[in-house]
């Protein structure tokens, strides 16, 4: 169905790199859409409290019932070349979340659906993080509609109100095919009473090529709880462009959740260098989570996002 005042962009070129670094020329690989005003309003109105109530995640295999309840822990196995037990696995917890990660909720045509989203830090002041999957269906697919965010959404409180978005970007390589290794994306939000968000609610930071090995707190919207849940624990490599953590709760809704590097507890941010997506958009078990490894591409990709905020 057409939505008048949604105009697709989709750019090649060279990009002028702008904001966080030295000014140079980099390849521009994004796509965006940019939202309208009317069409952002109607998503502002379109998230009621039942419809936020009665989202469910955007598909995947952490999507689909899990063979594991809320509390299980994994069975026995080998990790990293270690064994696998029930102790060895760190545990998420729920709290009350922070300002700076929230719900992102959208349509993507096959139901009302949500992820995990959070602020990243720009130039624009209006930038969110969060899985590719979540915003575009990829290969075949195309962006999701009435995208809207909700930090530190917490058992239904909205405690800084809805935001929505008014542009969604990609890169064409996961629009193309899919790529895992560039299952990220970028949601620029709308002002609310005359402020940008990360006035607001403040920001996280961009981290690249730090390798794997790295403590990093992670915090997301599970789908078996009300609630949103946290872990702290460390990464991996598990493949070339791919980093992995394990911890119990990531079930379906996490996708997004930032990995926080250098969290500092008492302004609740950090510098994100994972988001949970990539292989098997997140993984197939809520224990074991991917992320995409996070180098040049996706801070390419964010300066693109920057440019068009």
């Amino acid at each position: 169905m057409a939505v008048t005042g949604v105009a697709a962009v989709a750019t090649g070129g060279v990009l002028v790199s702008q904001g966080h670094a030295k000014t140079h020329a980099v390849a521009d690989t994004s796509t965006s859409q940019q939202i309208g005003s009317v069409e952002a309003q109607d998503a502002e109105n379109y998230w009621t409290p039942q419809r936020l109530a009665s989202a469910t995640p955007v598909g995947g295999p952490k999507a689909a019932a899990p063979s594991t309840g809320p509390s299980a822990s994994p069975s026995p196995g080998t990790m990293g070349g270690r064994s696998v037990t029930a102790q060895s696995v760190p545990k998420s917890a729920a709290f009350g979340g922070i300002p700076t990660v929230g719900a992102v909720f959208f349509n993507n045509g096959k139901g009302n659906h949500y992820c995990t989203a959070s602020v990243i830090h720009s130039y624009s002041k209006s930038l969110l993080l969060t899985a590719a999957h979540c915003i575009h269906g990829g290969r075949g697919g195309g962006y999701s509609r009435n995208v809207a965010f909700v930090p530190k959404f917490d058992n239904g409180k909205r405690p800084y109100g809805i935001w929505s978005a008014k542009m969604l970007l990609v890169d064409k390589r996961w629009a193309s095919k899919s790529d895992p290794d560039l299952d990220y994306g970028f949601i620029a939000v709308n002002p609310r009473s005359g402020r940008k968000i990360e006035q607001v609610v403040g920001y996280n930071k961009l981290a690249t090529d730090e390798g794997a090995g790295n403590w990093v707190n992670v915090a997301g919207y599970p789908s078996r709880s009300n609630r949103p849940i946290y872990c702290k624990t460390k990464t991996a490599k598990a493949f070339k462009y791919q980093i992995r953590m394990d911890c119990t709760g990531f079930y379906g809704g996490t996708s997004g959740s930032p990995w926080l590097l250098w969290y500092n507890t008492k302004s609740h941010t950090g510098y994100v260098n994972g988001v949970i997506g990539g292989y098997q958009e997140g993984g197939s078990v809520s224990w074991r989570s991917y992320s995409p490894y996070f180098d040049s591409d996706v801070y390419n990709l964010r300066k693109a996002a920057d440019n068009r905020a």
